[in-house]
């Protein structure tokens, strides 16, 4: 039996493959790949069923464009709503009690989040390389997992990263997103990125915060790292639609505006 290593490299080569020849068949991706057409059929399902690929008859195709996120450099994400993500993280900081272990990704807004715990006592454990870049108070303690370093996003990610994560329980996750919709879920522009946000969610005692600006409500970014089931609070600003809040309260999230 393959191991989860290798499941996971085996489907990013999936995606990899249908998204460079819009449109692949079960068995040019069995020949390519050296598996079986069965084995290929349950990789295509379940990238199906996350949300990352369309499955076909045959085969499978990219995800819709329609709607998408594109993927943009870190620091180019960094001077975008900037108010509004400061007043994001100062929220989400009252979330979080003294000496609590916590999980938080990458991305722009966890970066401000991570300056607004200035004089907090926490260990926060990140993929978010960025964060080594970030000023903080003596009591908040940064572990960086490892892995494979995307410069785009300046993160960490692949096999070393989700192993890493394995082996640790969170007492919260934190994490930014790329787009929130209330029928795809939490959703991220990068597969490796959307593998490590639902490692970090199924390594977590407690509540699972997202910290998300108005300008990601109802966007779908390419990969779904987590319905919304999975998300217990979202903090976001106060330009937050109230058709979309009221539909997020409705299906047991809580919503901080701020």
């Amino acid at each position: 039996m393959a191991s989860n290593a290798a499941v996971y490299r085996r489907r990013l080569q999936i995606l990899e493959s249908v998204r460079s020849r819009g449109m692949a068949t079960v068995e040019e991706l069995s020949e390519s790949l050296g598996v079986s057409p069965v084995t290929i059929r349950r990789d295509l399902d379940h990238l199906s069923r996350e949300g990352s690929l369309q499955r076909k008859h045959g085969g499978a195709m990219p995800v819709g464009e329609e709607g998408s996120v594109p993927e943009k450099m870190l620091s180019e994400k960094d001077v975008l709503n900037i108010e509004a993500k400061n007043r994001i993280a100062s929220a989400a900081v009252e979330l979080l009690g003294d000496d609590e272990i916590i999980f938080m990704n990458s991305g722009s807004t966890t970066l401000c989040f991570l300056r607004a715990l200035a004089g907090r006592r926490v260990k926060v454990i990140t993929n978010n390389v960025a964060s080594l870049g970030v000023a903080h108070s003596p009591g908040v303690e940064l572990m960086i997992l490892g892995g494979e370093y995307r410069d785009q996003s300046q993160s960490l990610v692949g096999e070393f990263a989700l192993s890493a994560i394995q082996n640790i329980w969170s007492d919260h996750t934190f994490l930014g997103t790329n787009g929130l919709s209330l029928e795809r879920g939490l959703t991220t522009s990068v597969y490796q990125e959307c593998s490590v946000n639902q490692a970090m969610i199924d390594h977590t005692h407690g509540r699972v915060v997202v910290l998300a600006d108005s300008s990601k409500m109802g966007k779908v970014a390419n990969f779904v790292s987590s319905p919304i089931s999975n998300v217990d609070i979202v903090v976001t600003d106060l330009e937050c639609p109230d058709s979309f809040r009221t539909e997020l309260e409705a299906r047991g999230v809580q919503v901080i505006l701020a």
